[in-house]
């Protein structure tokens, strides 16, 4: 009997249950107005956008089984007498409280904002489409918290598009953007999780602020933000501000897996010329008016990583500047192709862009390095400076060391730009000039000795399409106390007296020392003039002049050779042709004797 009685009441409590839910459901929608939460989310968004709000069609509303309002579309315009389209809002739906409805005063919650588009105008006069909204204070007055909070929004698929009709503005439309902004009160912390795809990439943008307000009002507030996608990642923490001067001050990091790849996501071109590998930054960043200051910078990009202080500044009357040092472990040049320095084209869009953009800056840097690769070129200990005013750039080689040596230089390019060419300096010190000699790819009698190499080159041909027989310039060589290995002075006399021709290489069994050499040389239209090479020894006395083709490789050259050997007076003369190191020598006896 008592089970019996307990099953009633289950039954009838499940009734009764079934009963106010049916009639909860039925009764709430006759209860709450429509056109009250219809108002109720206009001033909402009123009151964030700052403009004039509208909402097309009638709202829906569900109350199981949970309260959620839905309307249909909505669109935000400017105040004033010409009212501008700002966004418009495809569908908007949010949750609300039954009880706060019913009162004719319906709190919105958890709104989701789906296929919104907004649009952001920069006029030709610099102002922009978008109004201060109410609760965004000026900077002299105390930001109001009596306005509705913002709560959570959901964006669903939206996009933003940005018109700039000032000068040379370029316009932007970034599409579907989904994701979260987060703001409970205006006294909490603003989260924001946002994410579009980007020319077929995947973009995440994070930003979360501890005091919002206070940066809104164009005052300095803790931040963290950061951008990551599959080209580019980018963060920052520490302190920043929205004034007219923006301030930034904390930590930055940045890195790109491959150049190649994030300049092809740029450009929407293949960039295979650039070199492979890719860039990081990692750097305490603090901003001034008109300054951004780089400190403990350390970075790598391709296989160089480097660390120091950059400068930069923006001056009113002057060109803007970047100053600093940087120290790097290794450099290898070797690694870069010649094609990346190639424009696709004189319109080629990147290229003008990065030449307008460093023509425009005074650049100043000081540069070292542990170890720099360049062609044959191995330096090492290397202190440098970088510097480009306008058209004008150089890099200026205080000292370094090479091949036991050292070298200091200057390249100076031309005014016109990488294609017309450039000028190097050099100079050479104390080096082992066999094996500089040798590096270059001169090989067979070749002069080694301390001493001192300087040459001055230059063409006025594109960087990446010149070749040895475009320059033109001069060379000076001097060494003491040295020697020719593989030149046996007696025996190559004795050979031109016979008055045969003969091959160099049968006269490479001893070497010839000298105490001094001087050697000058010219290069123009592929050809080398050699002006003087004399070598003053104990065992003779050699000098040789002429020129040499160097585009194929051969010679023409005339010298005499004084070995004072007893009995033997008269220097011997000779002609030296074929080419290097497989030289010819035709005694001048042969060539002028009467047949």
């Amino acid at each position: 009997m008592r089970l019996r009685l307990r099953r009633r009441r289950f039954v009838w409590s499940a009734v009764v249950g079934v009963l106010l839910a049916v009639g909860y459901n039925a009764a709430l929608p006759l209860l709450v107005s429509t056109t009250g939460v219809r108002a109720t989310m206009e001033r909402t968004l009123d009151s964030w956008s700052g403009g004039k709000s509208r909402i097309n069609g009638e709202p829906e509303l569900r109350f199981w089984p949970e309260p959620l309002l839905t309307l249909p579309s909505a669109t935000i315009e400017t105040t004033g007498p010409e009212p501008r389209r700002l966004a418009e809002i495809g569908r908007i739906t949010a949750s609300f409280s039954p009880l706060s409805a019913l009162l004719g005063e319906p709190t919105l919650e958890d709104i989701s904002l789906v296929a919104p588009v907004v649009t952001i105008e920069r006029r030709a006069d610099g102002t922009i489409n978008w109004q201060r909204p109410q609760w965004l204070a000026p900077p002299e007055a105390a930001a109001s918290t009596e306005q509705s909070p913002f709560g959570d929004i959901a964006i669903v698929n939206g996009r933003l598009r940005v018109l700039d009709r000032a000068a040379g503005g370029n316009d932007v439309d970034i599409p579907g953007i989904s994701g979260t902004v987060k703001w409970p009160s205006f006294q909490e912390r603003l989260s924001a999780q946002l994410s579009a795809r980007l020319s077929g990439e995947e973009v995440a943008w994070a930003f979360v602020c501890e005091d919002p307000l206070v940066l809104f009002a164009r005052r300095n507030a803790s931040l963290k933000t950061s951008i990551t996608s599959a080209p580019l990642t980018f963060s920052f923490e520490g302190v920043g501000n929205l004034s007219s001067v923006p301030f930034a001050s904390g930590h930055l990091q940045m890195s790109v897996p491959s150049l190649a790849a994030l300049v092809q996501w740029y450009q929407g071109t293949s960039a295979a010329a650039l070199p492979p590998g890719g860039l990081t930054i990692d750097t305490k960043v603090a901003t001034g008016e008109k300054a951004l200051k780089l400190d403990e910078l350390a970075f790598t990009m391709g296989g160089a990583s480097a660390t120091g202080v950059l400068d930069i500044a923006l001056k009113d009357s002057k060109a803007p500047s970047i100053e600093g040092t940087l120290a790097f472990d290794r450099i290898d040049l070797n690694g870069v192709p010649v094609a990346a320095l190639t424009p696709l084209g004189r319109d080629d869009r990147l290229w003008r862009l990065v030449e307008a953009f460093v023509s425009a800056w005074h650049t100043d840097i000081r540069l070292s390095s542990q170890e720099i690769l360049a062609g044959p070129l191995h330096l090492t200990d290397v202190a440098a400076g970088v510097m480009i005013d306008g058209k004008r750039a150089s890099i200026d080689i205080g000292d370094s060391n090479y091949a036991n040596g050292s070298l200091s230089g200057r390249v100076v390019l031309s005014e016109q730009g990488l294609e017309h060419g450039g000028r190097l300096q050099a100079r050479l010190k104390d080096a082992d000039f066999a094996a500089v000699l040798g590096g270059f790819g001169l090989h067979g009698p070749v002069p080694d000795g301390r001493g001192i190499l300087s040459i001055d080159i230059g063409t006025d041909r594109a960087v990446w399409a010149t070749g040895l027989g475009d320059f033109s310039g001069n060379l000076n060589f001097s060494l003491g106390n040295g020697s020719i290995a593989g030149f046996d002075v007696h025996a190559f006399a004795d050979l031109v007296r016979k008055g045969e021709f003969f091959s160099l290489s049968q006269a490479s069994e001893a070497s010839f020392d000298f105490q001094a050499a001087n050697i000058k040389a010219s290069f123009a239209d592929g050809t080398a003039r050699l002006d003087l090479a004399d070598f003053v020894g104990t065992s003779g006395n050699l000098s040789v002049a002429g020129v040499v083709p160097y585009r194929n490789g051969s010679l023409a050259l005339a010298g005499t050779l004084e070995t004072g050997t007893p009995g033997s007076n008269q220097p011997v003369r000779f002609f030296v042709g074929g080419s290097w190191p497989n030289a010819i020598i035709s005694p001048l006896s042969v060539l002028v004797a009467p047949k």
